[in-house]
């Protein structure tokens, strides 16, 4: 038995038993997957920008929360995103490292993510956020939003990843805990957090390093964070929110001495936001918010053959935004309508070369308004939205959505929206070579349904059909030096399916196609710029509370369909958790955790300089109190 039969078998094993699960789960009390189906009448206590429970959402909605977190020893939020059905990294490799991604064949670009209301995309580096340099200690839970979004969130023409971080714990002075682990190539990660609660006055602090000498050649990383968020409770019920965010990643891309090539960046991020919720009335809530900080990136490459090329780009953007919402009504009858400003100062230079259009020192700025509401009559829920927003550099955009989730049963959910949408172009040297700015802007429409049921007992399944026009899709030719557009169309099938534990055992299963096409010459496209064409995504758990043992091990098949002589495009991963409490009947025992990621070594490239992870290994422990 080869090992590549061996690892297709293990994958499809894991898929092929979670339709036997739900007999053999019988025993089982309780349905849990109904329970975190989310088809209840709770809704969520938060600042997310989706107050209302997963039974009132149109949109294809998968959210990871701390629990889910910690099982997968997971260093930064591109760990998670690797597990979630319909998301796809482009490779993983050493953690605290720069790394590319997409949502149903949106690359990321066309992705907004945020931190507690702040977005981290740098509108200068293709709109990139940098997922793989934003620390998991610090998040409650991971919303994705997979597909346009643009009438609530602005700029999200693929999807959304919206972070909320922890609030401090309640009813105690201090509480924290302490982690650290030590891998291959001496990839560490320690890090520590402490949080209480007195009279109102909450605190929330935690920071860390992430070092490596790099688990792939020129790919080493130099990571450190710190976090830190105050609240205040007001009496009558408001709430006061602070909270300050500061991060630096050195890292090395890619090197090869074949080619005498080699690629290292620089990231710093320093934000901060101010929050203020107020209640009004008994079902009225006004929430104003303030935030501010400054991204610095360095982008450094060498090939001394052909062309010696020598590159050395900076970049810096200064940013501030500022907005007011009011809710009106509840979860069921309701709107929520706001107005937001933002403004980013972008300064940037290639201090090598000086190539027309290299150096850049602008203003963006952009005036909203919005309106996104929830009407509910029966088992019908209607939810449209509408956003306006006017850019000074950039064309307007009005955004609009109309979705509807309808109960066919009790534990049987069909949902679907139809959207248009947007995302910035390019605005980076890149994106001209006279140094004018793109003046339009990336759009889309695009139309989902599917349905979502835990009608069978102990079985949760979820299906999503997509279909998405994209138009001014900008693609920079590197070798003739110019600026392309295109219209897209991508469309194909989100698939994901849980089961609830038995004896300890759970199962999850996924599988996403994507059909993406030029839909100007009917040609299909390349892997590179819109993911895998077929993504399979399976886990097997266990979960032991009296013995204080979680085990879990992810299976992840992705076939890249690259054009690329010499790629290998087709890969599964596999990897291996496990968690051991040494005092399971105690809340606060210390634990010990041991990881075997890309168990069977898998090759994985588009280029044979620039792999992911091989084989690696992982032990660490946490202690809490």
């Amino acid at each position: 038995m080869t090992v590549k039969f061996l690892r297709k078998f293990l994958l499809v094993s894991l898929l092929l038993l979670i339709p036997l699960a739900p007999h053999r789960a019988m025993a089982e009390q309780e349905d849990e997957v109904t329970r975190s189906l989310g088809l209840s009448e709770e809704q969520p206590d938060d600042i997310s920008r989706l107050p209302r429970p997963a039974s009132l959402i149109a949109e294809n909605v998968t959210v990871v929360t701390a629990d889910e977190i910690a099982r997968l020893n997971a260093h930064t939020v591109a760990d998670v995103l690797q597990t979630i059905p319909g998301v796809q990294m482009d490779l993983l490799q050493t953690p605290g490292g720069i790394l590319l991604y997409d949502i149903l064949g949106s690359p990321n670009r066309h992705v907004l993510v945020q931190i507690d209301g702040v977005p981290q995309n740098f509108v200068s580096a293709e709109n990139l956020a940098h997922v793989g340099m934003i620390p998991i200690q610090m998040i409650e839970r991971i919303e994705v939003v997979k597909g346009a979004a643009s009438a609530a969130w602005g700029s999200a023409l693929g999807g959304v990843i919206n972070i909320v971080t922890k609030a401090p714990v309640a009813d105690r002075g201090a509480a924290g805990l302490a982690s650290a682990s030590i891998g291959k190539k001496a990839t560490s990660d320690l890090r520590g957090e402490v949080s209480g609660t007195s009279d109102g006055f909450g605190y929330y602090l935690t920071g860390g390093t992430i070092r490596s000498d790099g688990l792939r050649g020129g790919n080493n990383v130099d990571f450190s964070h710190g976090f830190g968020k105050i609240t205040y409770d007001f009496l009558g019920g408001a709430k006061a929110t602070l909270g300050l965010d500061a991060r630096y990643a050195d890292t090395g891309t890619m090197a090869s001495t074949r080619y005498n090539l080699a690629q290292t960046g620089a990231t710093h991020y320093l934000d901060g936001y101010l929050a203020l919720q107020v209640p009004l009335a008994e079902r009225a809530s006004l929430e104003v918010t303030g935030r501010g900080g400054v991204r610095d990136s360095a982008d450094r490459r060498t090939l001394l053959a052909p062309g010696l090329l020598v590159f050395n780009a900076q970049t810096r953007e200064v940013h501030q935004g500022y907005t007011a919402a009011l809710n009106l009504g509840d979860a069921h009858q309701g709107v929520k309508t706001g107005l937001e400003f933002e403004r980013i100062g972008v300064s940037q230079a290639e201090l090598v070369q000086h190539r027309p259009g290299s150096d850049a020192d602008l203003s963006l700025t952009r005036y909203s308004a919005y309106a996104n509401g929830t009407f509910t009559v029966g088992r019908l829920s209607l939810l449209p939205g509408v956003r306006v927003d006017h850019l000074n550099l950039l064309d307007d955009a009005v955004s609009a959505t109309l979705g509807a989730t309808v109960r066919l049963g009790e534990n049987t959910l069909m949902r679907g929206y139809a959207a248009r949408g947007y995302s910035l172009p390019l605005i980076s040297f890149f994106g001209s070579t006279n140094g004018e700015v793109q003046h339009e802007l990336q759009q889309v429409t695009t139309v989902q349904w599917g349905m979502e049921s835990s009608a069978i007992p102990y079985l949760w399944l979820k299906g999503m059909l997509f279909n998405n026009n994209v138009w001014n899709v900008q693609e920079y030719d590197y070798q003739a030096g110019v600026m392309l557009k295109q219209r897209q169309r991508r469309q194909g099938v989100d698939l994901e399916l849980r089961t609830s534990p038995w004896y300890g055992f759970a199962l999850t299963g996924a599988y996403t196609f994507t059909d993406a096409i030029n839909s100007s010459t009917g040609a299909e496209l390349d892997g590179s710029l819109t993911g895998p064409r077929h993504a399979v995504k399976g886990s097997l758990s266990y979960n032991n509370t009296a013995a204080g043992l979680t085990c879990v091990v992810t299976g992840n098949y992705t076939d890249w369909k690259l054009d690329t002589p010499g790629a290998h495009p087709v890969a599964t991963l596999f990897d291996l958790h496990v968690n051991q409490k040494l005092m399971p009947s105690q809340d606060n025992s210390p634990e010990l955790f041991f990881s075997v990621r890309n168990i069977f070594d898998a090759k994985l490239y588009q280029y044979d300089f620039h792999q992911a992870a091989p084989r690696w290994f992982e032990i660490g422990g946490r202690f809490r109190f």
